[in-house]
């Protein structure tokens, strides 16, 4: 969809503090080979006590824009409200897009009559020896493919047509973490089509060490709790631990990982269950007030 003298595609991009990531996302996003003219930029400063620094870089396609409601999700909500495009497009700010990447999911859009469409996210290391939580990203991390097969996606490489925020709503600002599957799943619920398009290809660093592995599980476990309305103690603690089951058996069957490797996630594994099973007893009894999680 295009209107004239506007551009058909707006990409939005939340930002926490983050302005190297940022600024090589913003170079990455000015070499595609879609036309400069057909596409603008929207970065959510989302820490608006932090002006960015007068080296970065923009390009006039590029607006800075600022929310001060904490979460990624308020921040890509700023987003959509002022984005001019038919077809809007959500990145990471430390996601680095290849030069095709833009053209070729607006392919697959069209191509495949689709109204969502879940691009793929290749993961960068640091080195050749992974870390053990490098083996953990590259074994379970931005698993597109097979998000895809449950009707969910996430928001580091997602483009939607406008039209299915108009039925469906924006993002649910309460949430800190799964509201881009909480969103999604009530997109495709709705009847809207999800596909997945595996030459829409961004690079993500891998996280590499446990603790930003163990800060990520316990986001992840609050989110859970708000997205199943869960308020007991023990309340899905059944559901994470017989996710166990089914990561050890996805885990045996990569071919693509050494045994050392998989020894390696075999014990992150077990320690982030232990992580999400302690955040839901924390977030449980915890007073009222200090239920905030880091971000």
């Amino acid at each position: 969809m295009s209107f004239p003298g506007r551009p058909s595609v707006s990409v939005i991009i939340p930002t926490y503090r983050d302005w190297v990531g940022l600024q090589h996302c913003l170079l990455a996003l000015a070499q595609q080979h879609y036309p400069p003219d057909g596409f603008e930029v929207l970065a959510v400063n989302n820490a608006p006590d932090e002006e960015p620094p007068t080296s970065l870089v923009w390009t006039g396609q590029v607006r800075l824009l600022s929310e001060p409601k904490p979460g990624s999700y308020a921040a890509r909500n700023r987003g959509i409200g002022v984005a001019r495009g038919g077809v809007l497009v959500f990145l990471d700010a430390d996601c680095l897009p290849e030069p095709d990447w833009l053209g070729a999911a607006l392919a697959c859009m069209e191509n495949q009559g689709a109204d969502l469409v879940a691009g793929h996210i290749a993961l960068t290391y640091k080195s050749a020896r992974l870390t053990p939580a490098e083996c953990y990203e590259k074994a379970f991390a931005f698993r597109q493919a097979r998000n895809v097969e449950r009707g969910v996606a996430v928001t580091a490489n997602l483009i939607v047509r406008r039209e299915v925020f108009d039925a469906v709503g924006v993002f649910n600002e309460q949430m800190m973490s799964g509201g881009d599957f909480e969103w999604t799943r009530r997109a495709t619920s709705a009847g809207f089509k999800l596909v997945y398009c595996p030459d829409a290809v961004v690079r993500h660093p891998a996280r590499n060490t446990l603790a930003s592995l163990a800060q990520k599980a316990r986001r992840v476990s609050a989110g859970s709790m708000a997205l199943h309305g869960e308020t007991g103690a023990l309340q899905g603690s059944g559901r994470v631990l017989g996710n166990l089951g089914n990561d050890l058996r996805e885990l045996l069957q990569r071919s693509d990982m050494s045994w050392r490797e998989r020894s390696l996630v075999l014990g992150v594994l077990i320690y982030l269950k232990g992580v999400k099973l302690h955040q839901r007893l924390a977030m449980r009894f915890r007073p009222r007030g200090a239920r905030e999680l880091p971000r």
